[in-house]
Order: structure tokens, then sequence, then C-alpha cells
């Protein structure tokens, strides 16, 4: 019998939290704005638009046993004032596991102030991705963005630079 009361008391916990959460979903619907389809909803805590564009700046490469790096951006970049998030691809090849040789990319892009926003990826390894920064402009105006990329042997001893190359980028 009191094997019985436990699992009646349960499966009424159990029950009233299902209630409970089914409430607060359809309580969170209800609060939500009708967005048109393409429209980019407002970000919590941004005095603009949000996050308004993801924009992808160029490329960066390494090779290990060839001792070679190289960068390739896109050229002129127009982006929107307010929030933005940058990319830029990176591939490192010809690389095994902790044998010494690495490589570091960096991408760096700066607002409409003038201040840099950086970041780095450190590998030891072939791999590839995406590095990223976001953002706010600080306004309109005149700003550049650069990729930059080595690879190294041991001891951190460089053996090929990729760049900078410095993009033209203007906030509109």
């Amino acid at each position: 019998m009191e094997t019985r009361n436990r699992f009646l008391s349960i499966l009424a916990v159990l029950m009233l939290f299902v209630s409970v959460s089914a409430g607060v979903a359809s309580a969170a619907q209800t609060d939500q704005e009708n967005i048109e389809v393409g429209e980019i909803p407002p970000m919590v805590g941004t005095d603009d638009a949000g996050v308004r564009a993801t924009i992808h700046l160029g490329s960066m490469s390494t090779d290990g046993d060839g001792d070679t790096a190289s960068v390739a951006g896109v050229g002129s970049v127009t982006a929107p004032t307010g929030q933005n998030t940058f990319t830029a691809t990176y591939s490192n090849v010809n690389d095994v596991d902790n044998d010494g040789q690495g490589a570091i990319y960096r991408l760096t892009v700066y607002d409409a102030l003038g201040v840099a926003h950086t970041t780095e990826k450190r590998v030891d390894w072939a791999t590839s991705g995406t590095i990223s920064v976001s953002f706010n402009s600080q306004g309109s105006g005149d700003a550049q963005y650069e990729l930059w990329c080595e690879t190294h042997n041991w001891f951190d001893t460089t053996t090929a630079i990729g760049g900078p190359y410095i993009g033209d980028l203007d906030y509109v």
C-alpha cells in the first residue's frame, strides 16, 4: 500500500510539473511579437535593431610541411551600422597533432571609432574552420579589417607569414 501511495505522489508531482511547463511555454508564445518572414527581430539589450549582418571577409591558409601561409581578403566591404558579426575561414594542412608545427590565424576588425576588435585561433594539427568577431560599429564611418596568419615549427619559430591583408570597411 505504501509503494502505491508513493507511486501516486510521484505521478501527481510529475503531472503538476508538466502542466506548469506547458503553461509557461504557452505564455511565452503569446508574448512574442508577430514577426514578418525575412525580418530580423530586435535583440534584447541593444540600442538598435540588434545583430544586423554576418559578413565574410576572406580566408587564411597554412601548410606545415610546405612552410607556406597565405591570406585572401574579399576587398572593400560595406556593413550596416550597429551590431555585426565578421567572419574569416582558416585551413591548416600537412600538420600532425603535437609534432611541433602549428599555425596562428588572426582576424582584426575596426569599428567606426578606430577601436580594434581581434580574435585569434591557434592550432597544432591539420584542421579548418571559421573565426569571428562581433561588436557594435559605434556609428557610421570609414574603417578597415585585417587578416593575418603564420605557420611555425618547434619553439614557435616562424616559418611563413601570410598578410597582413588590409581591406577597406565602410559602416553606413
